[in-house]
């Protein structure tokens, strides 16, 4: 049995790392590898939350190493739908992370749902999480 994987997009205007730790959570559940996909920030100047925001990713990311998780890290240079697939696709990613703050919307992710074999949870808040189902685009609580 292969190890699974998890993706997990962080579009431009992610503000928190909350599906991060969940991924990460998940991860240390189930023995998978993560991916971390985040979309490039186009604008004049460094925003300072951007800024924290990656030094935390990054402090986040090590940490997770040094506790015996495999963490791979990815720059999208292209647009985060077309990223996300090709990711999905090449490296075989099992289930996909996103939360409603990270800059990639439900109705695009509904988008790209039939063109990905993975499965799709959203982080909402601390303790609630959807699931995007394999039929119909219908989600259910957990």
């Amino acid at each position: 049995m292969s190890q699974k994987k998890i993706l997990v997009p962080l579009g431009a205007s992610a503000k928190d790392l909350k599906t991060v730790h969940y991924a990460l959570s998940l991860a240390e559940r189930l023995h998978a590898q993560v991916y971390i996909l985040q979309q490039t920030a186009v604008t004049d100047g460094e925003n300072p939350l951007t800024v924290w925001l990656e030094e935390a990713l990054l402090d986040l990311i090590n940490s997770a190493r040094q506790a015996g998780l495999t963490v791979a890290y990815y720059i999208a240079p292209r647009m985060l739908e077309e990223e996300i697939v090709g990711l999905i696709k090449g490296e075989g990613i099992d289930v996909l992370v996103f939360g409603e703050d990270d800059g990639f919307c439900e109705r695009r992710l509904l988008q790209i749902k039939p063109l990905i074999p993975s499965q799709i949870i959203q982080v909402n808040k601390k303790n609630q999480v959807s699931y995007l189902a394999e039929e119909g685009g219908s989600k259910w609580q957990s």
